[in-house]
């Protein structure tokens, strides 16, 4: 790669650290989406110019932009193959593309379903970092776009020129028997620089913070993050156990030094004089009287696929996984707690009680 200036290891290691953090978490989710396990593995972190945007390659593909803001502020696009996303709107879907060769366009409902899929992994990457930072972090997918031959989207995503250099995160991508891939993360300069300072504290604030070290924080490595300037054209190395150690103990003594922590106490409660457990069966019953709940008639339920229920439309029968001439279920606040017919009363629907679901022990109880 003509333009592979890299970044120095402290800085790095620090933006490895979070990322990692964040893409754990991204991946978590996403495999709750599809239903397959999901695994998310960094490539390389490279800076190259956006036009070209040679981490990507030449295939199609589809940019998603994220604003990003509270400790962490910038601009980043997640960039995809069209390819995987069609692979992946299939799995979700529950679609067998029988290892046919798709179209590498992509119609308005695909690119409106990865975008809600990328803005979940948003959600998911920025509440890990706010657990790991200590301060909110705001992570929204806004638009979305397939990329030309210069990638000007992409460049306008991250509030930069195509002529501009950007940080290119690779990030390899497996879908448990299913698929295997890359996309990329990118962001521009500032947005970089945000988030290392998020986790290094540098030189100054180390020297003011000392005094609040014990001896206890003797076992943290030696080795002292330098300042915020990133030097150019020096070999990027990868993340190593240690520096994310010191990272992660560093971030936490930004925000959290000296904080006293004592144990909670709280007030002890009278038991039931009864015995009975339940107090409110006891006297006290009429306080819920007046409560309302919903009471919701089910006549039966059925489950369908996606792209079964993309389909429908005016006139569409839907087949229910109960007989004609069952008894309908009553369900109270999601409870079942009845079954009956259905009759007319006038001109409305109701519900004639045939039997009661067994709730009478708690009645019991008394």
């Amino acid at each position: 790669m003509d333009n592979n200036t890299s970044y120095e290891n402290k800085l790095t290691d620090a933006f490895n650290e979070v990322t990692e953090i964040g893409l754990n978490s991204s991946a978590e989710i996403l495999s709750k989406l599809l239903n397959h396990e999901v695994s998310f593995d960094t490539v390389k972190l490279d800076q190259e110019k956006i036009a070209g945007l040679e981490s990507f390659g030449e295939d199609p593909g589809l940019a998603v932009e994220l604003d990003i803001s509270g400790a962490v502020q910038g601009k980043a696009a997640v960039v995809v193959q069209s390819v995987y996303i069609k692979e992946i709107i299939n799995i979700l879907m529950s679609v067998d593309s029988d290892g046919a060769e798709e179209s590498g366009e992509l119609d308005e409902i695909a690119i409106g379903t990865f975008k809600e899929l990328v803005g979940q992994m948003a959600q998911a990457y920025a509440e890990a970092l706010t657990n790991f930072l200590g301060s909110d972090v705001t992570i929204a997918a806004g638009q979305a776009d397939e990329i030309s031959e210069q990638c000007e989207e992409v460049a306008d995503f991250i509030g930069s020129d195509p002529g501009d250099e950007c940080v290119c995160l690779v990030n390899g991508f497996s879908v448990k028997d299913c698929l295997d891939g890359e996309f990329v993360i990118v962001i521009n300069h500032d947005t970089f620089d945000n988030t290392v300072k998020s986790v290094v504290v540098d030189e100054d604030e180390d020297d003011d913070e000392d005094e609040y070290e014990d001896d206890e924080e003797e076992d943290m490595t030696d080795e002292e993050p330098g300042g915020l300037n990133i030097p150019r054209g020096i070999d990027m190395g990868t993340a190593s156990g240690s520096s994310r150690k010191y990272n992660r103990s560093r971030g936490v003594m930004k925000n959290g030094g000296g904080i006293n922590v004592q144990n909670a106490s709280f007030p002890s409660f009278a038991g039931v004089p009864n015995g009975s457990g339940i107090p409110l069966l006891n006297g006290n019953i009429d306080l819920l009287m007046d409560v309302p709940l919903n009471v919701t008639i089910e006549i039966g339920k059925t489950r369908k696929k996606m792209r079964e229920i993309m389909e429908f439309a005016q006139g569409t029968i839907i087949d229910l996984e109960k007989q004609a001439g069952a008894p309908v279920d009553v369900v109270v606040n999601g409870q079942l707690i009845a079954r009956g017919d259905v009759v007319v009363i006038d001109d409305n629907f109701g519900v004639r009680i045939t039997e009661i679901i067994g709730n009478a022990n708690f009645a019991d109880k008394k």
